[in-house]
């Protein structure tokens, strides 16, 4: 309980109050730059280091013998105010219990005097019993009513730092008025009454005032104007006064104060006037003014109060009448809605319930009764016959929860019947399904914090959960057709390429073989000496092998055109069947061109022909840098561009083709630098980039044009590309080759992609094909982006040899112009400024040329392709051993060197050739198995293994990649592709993983 000093302690605080702001600032601030005060609870934990000497004091005393006990056994609350009390810089005790034993402060020290330190932790009574009876009956009246105290000695004088009182009388010598009432302020003369605040005789209370204009005091003119005005006035303080020592009992010198004139109302001259100094730290504004008016008119109107009273009743009586009117409107306004919630609980389509907390309905409606089984006469359901077995338990936890914790709840519960779907079954036959409830209980309380009632609402939720049974399966009936559909391309692909593979193995080694019968006949009619009969024979014999091998090649060539027409029509249906995705990653779009750009750089320098790369400015000026797009559909749509402009660019004159790539934040239109017409939306198409993984980064469009110098196209043949099964025209296929698939996928990707594709053509002239993208900005990712492992895939080695004219040069027909000379100073003009950027140097095609023979494991469980493979291998002089499934390649590798506790015996295995679909084990597994033994050292070095199969969808390929191939080759193949692939891994591996001490 905090206590206040006497009278003069109090004026000497308030006196010094202001001149000590500066120093209190200063202490404050040392405080918190004093370590000694870094602990708050120096009671629980005292640092000696840390303590002021008054802290070190309370904790010297001998509290043992104290009523209050040792501090370690004082209660919290008692430390917590101890704590409080000490901190305060102003006098403050604590009178603890029963016994009323004291704690006091640093700053009480001057209140108890010499009794300190002694009166420390004791009874105030011993030290203070001439004023312990007023103190006592203050703490016996708070413990009663529990409430805050202030006791002051005087009353609340800093708010008037002082005052003066004037009283009026007519001045010597001057005219008697006529009238008293009227009289003038030149014959008023003033006389001090009284003071406060401030001594008699001080310059600013002088003894008397003449309010004639010879007066020129520092308070007659304001006096005068008080008097006019009739009104409070108010009245500035002159500076001098400030500096006059004067001891202030307010909050230091004032600089305003009021002149009010008591003027009666039955008179015009004034009796007196009363000078009031300001508090200085309250504005003067309307409500300190209306305070001044409402004195003056106390003490200047007897009658005031009486008149107040009586407006103060007759307001009360307005105010009664107008309760009593509101309460008769609300009253009928309550009737109302009292009505009207009965109306709406009766019609409303959930059932209503009013119950007490026993669950008694006091009020409810039909669809409540309905739904709860409720009997007429009865007032509480009985939820065993209404709910489901199995269901009574949770409802009667769900009340006890929500009555114990005063919180509404919500559960949901079935029914011990069946409900009737509105629609009969196929064949006409009425369908059934459970009935469900939805229960939600709001408890109310009343005045005591208990539940009183509970508002109960059922709902009807059987349709609802119907409806969402019926989805589930719809939902889960077209997840399985997605399934079988992804199951019979699968199996579609898996059984066309199988037999493809084998055909197309057969017949290289039909040609192979030949080759090598060609060679021993030129080796023996070299013996013979060319005599005539040898020569013919050898001719005739020639001219056969030369058609065998014409038709082999031929097979070759069909089986490898049909293996990329099942690749079309394979994506076309994925396509068709919406199993197709466009997924965003964070990419940037330059890298990614220019990365697709090295795989063709090799065909195109074998094919003669110039490829420029232009990045357009736009891209420096929107800063083209990390974008979300689908790098996989992207590098789809301008590999198949690409293949195309070389196909059609190889048998011309002039072969040049032209990259060009831009963006921009707008859709690209018709008026662009290439005359592009773009093809309008399919109908049927649907734009991917809509959904949220895209973001809301800003819109970029990404544009790629193709340009080249190929024969071109009329204005009837543009108009049957991007069609499905359609080409430029019946030739095309027959010159060119190809489905007339590629063009309507490309636009099929570029729609998912939120783009367009378009071509600018004309005969004669080449052709530009330009499509464009919709992408979002984003920032780049955290981690390094690992460089693509699918754009080789992307890429058909043989759509590319033979679109180079590399395939089978003896079935392509022969070049119009072979010895011509190619300008390569040819550079069209661009319409807008474009800035040349040379590609990126690509490593050469390493020759096909294997520096040793390889030991190679076939694992395929097709006997047909595993003899056609191992035979094409053992021809091409590798060493070949085969395994029918994954358990017999793992348990070949333990006798291998790879195998930590092997012998060796079947030496050095340079490579694995695992197929994926074999029984036992497949190959995902092998490989899987192979990874961990060698994470887990049983297998010392790396396995080279190529996945072979004829799963070509990406996220296939991309899956047999994650689980631990080096490598991928689709079926059907050609075994030169198949040898080049080996011998680039065979030499990754030697440089990389192989000791030294191999030899390699």
């Amino acid at each position: 309980m905090d206590n206040d000093k006497d009278n003069d302690v109090g004026d000497n605080n308030d006196k010094d109050n202001n001149s000590k702001v500066k120093v209190e600032v200063d202490i404050a601030r040392a405080r918190r730059n004093n370590p000694t005060r870094k602990i708050f609870d120096w009671i629980s934990k005292p640092c000696p280091q840390e303590l002021t000497p008054f802290q070190k004091f309370v904790l010297d005393v001998d509290w043992a013998k104290s009523p209050l006990g040792l501090i370690s056994t004082w209660p919290i609350q008692l430390k917590q105010m101890v704590l409080q009390v000490v901190q305060d810089h102003t006098p403050a005790a604590v009178f603890w219990g029963d016994g009323n034993n004291m704690v006091y402060n640093e700053s009480f020290i001057p209140m108890v005097g010499n009794k300190h330190p002694g009166l420390q932790g004791k009874h105030p009574y011993h030290g203070m019993p001439e004023l312990w009876d007023s103190f006592d009956e203050l703490l016996a009246t708070q413990r009663e009513t529990g409430e805050t105290i202030l006791k002051r000695n005087d009353y609340a004088v800093k708010d008037i730092p002082f005052a003066l009182l004037y009283s009026c009388a007519p001045r010597k010598g001057s005219v008697k008025p006529i009238c008293p009432q009227s009289m003038l302020a030149g014959q008023i003369q003033c006389s001090l009454e009284g003071c406060a605040g401030i001594a008699r005789g001080h310059t600013f209370a002088p003894e008397t005032l003449d309010l004639d204009h010879e007066d020129q005091s520092e308070l007659g003119p304001w006096v005068r104007k008080a008097l006019d005005e009739r009104a409070p006035t108010l009245l500035p303080m002159p500076e001098r006064l400030q500096s006059v020592p004067m001891e202030w009992r307010g909050y230091g010198p004032a600089t305003q104060g009021v002149i009010c004139p008591i003027i009666p109302t039955d008179t015009e001259t004034a009796v007196a006037f009363l000078i009031v100094a300001l508090n200085p730290r309250r504005p003067f504004d309307e409500d300190y003014r209306g305070f001044f008016h409402l004195l003056t008119q106390q003490i200047t109107t007897p009658q005031l109060s009486a008149a107040i009273l009586r407006e103060e009743i007759d307001r009360r009586e307005k105010l009664a009448r107008g309760e009593a009117l509101d309460r008769d409107r609300l009253y009928k306004e309550l009737s109302d809605s009292e009505t009207k919630f009965a109306k709406f609980a009766s019609r409303a389509p959930v059932g209503l319930a009013v119950l007490d907390p026993n669950g008694t309905a006091l009020f409810a409606n039909d669809i409540w009764r309905n739904l709860t089984m409720l009997e007429t006469g009865s007032g509480k359901a009985n939820w065993e016959t209404v709910l489901a077995e199995g269901e009574v338990e949770p409802v009667l936890s769900a009340w006890a929860q929500m009555i114990r914790g005063k919180q509404p709840v919500t559960i949901h519960t079935r029914m011990n019947k069946l409900w009737i779907a509105p629609d009969l079954d196929l064949n006409g036959n009425p369908q059934e399904g459970a009935a469900h409830l939805l229960l939600a209980m709001y408890p109310d309380q009343d005045e005591r914090g208990e539940v009183s009632t509970v508002m109960s609402c059922i709902t009807d939720i059987s349709g609802l959960k119907w409806s969402e049974n019926q989805l589930r399966k719809r939902m889960d009936q077209a997840i399985e057709m997605k399934t079988q559909q992804e199951r019979f391309i699968d199996m579609t692909s898996h059984e066309m390429r199988n037999p493809l593979s084998a055909l197309i193995g057969c017949a290289d080694e039909i040609t192979t073989s030949l080759k090598h019968y060609i060679s021993d006949i030129k080796k023996s009619s070299s013996i013979e000496n060319g005599s005539a009969n040898s020569d013919m024979g050898s001719q005739k014999s020639l001219h056969l092998v030369g058609e065998a091998m014409e038709a082999a090649e031929t097979i070759i060539y069909c089986a490898m055109h049909q293996k990329r027409i099942i690749d079309d029509i394979l994506t076309l249906s994925r396509l068709d069947s919406n199993l197709i995705l466009v997924s965003p990653e964070p990419s940037q779009p330059i890298q990614l061109v220019r990365g697709a750009l090295k795989i063709f750089q090799a065909e195109v320098k074998r094919a003669n022909v110039r490829l420029d790369f232009i990045e357009q400015k736009s891209l420096q000026l929107l800063d083209i840098n990390w974008v979300l797009l689908d790098p996989s559909r992207v590098l789809q749509v301008f590999i198949n561009l690409m293949t195309n402009a070389i196909k059609f660019t190889r048998i011309e004159a002039q072969r040049y083709i032209k990259i060009t790539i831009g963006a921009s934040h707008t859709k690209p239109s018709v008026a662009n630098e290439f005359g592009v017409e773009y093809i309008g939306k399919n109908s049927n198409s649907q734009d991917q980039t809509g959904k949220q993984e895209w973001g809301d980064g800003e819109v970029i469009y990404f544009t790629i044009a193709v340009t080249d110098t190929g024969r071109g196209l009329t204005i009837k043949e543009k108009k049957h590309l991007f069609s499905l099964f359609q080409q430029a025209s019946p030739k095309t296929h027959v010159q060119y080759g190809g489905s007339g698939l590629g063009l309507f996928i490309s636009r099929q990707l570029t729609e998912m992609h939120g783009g367009e594709i378009g071509v600018a053509s004309e005969r004669g002239k080449g052709s530009t094909f330009q499509f464009y993208i919709k992408t979002r900005r984003t920032t780049p990712p955290l981690t390094a982006v690992p460089e693509r492992a699918d754009v080789q895939l992307l890429v058909r080695q043989d759509e590319l040899r033979e679109a180079c004219g590399a395939e089978f040069p003896t079935l392509q027909d022969e070049p119009q112009t072979p010895n011509l000379k190619i300008d390569v100073s040819l550079s069209p003009v661009s319409p807008i400024p474009v800035s040349p950027s040379p590609l990126p140097p690509s490593p050469v095609s390493p020759a096909f040329y294997f520096p040793r023979s390889f030991h190679i494991l076939v694992v395929e469980d097709n006997l047909v392709n595993q003899k056609v493979v191992s035979k094409q291998l053992r021809k091409a002089g590798h060493i070949v051993d085969v395994a029918n499934h994954g358990e017999e390649a793992l348990n070949f590798i333990r006798r291998t060197e790879y195998w930590e506790d092997s012998t060796g015996e079947k030496g050095r295995l340079d490579v694995i050739l695992m197929d994926l679909e074999m029984p036992i084990m497949d190959g995902v597994s092998c490989v899987k198995r192979i990874r961990e033994q060698q994470a887990q050292g049983k297998i010392k070095w790396h396995v080279p293994v190529i996945a072979v199969t004829a799963n070509a969808r990406k996220d296939q390929i991309m899956a047999s990649i994650e689980a631990g191939m080096d490598d991928v080759i689709t079926k059907p193949y050609r075994m030169q592709d198949m040898l080049k692939q080996i011998a680039a891994l065979v030499a990754k591996h030697d440089r990389l993983v192989r000791p030294e001490s191999d030899g390699v």
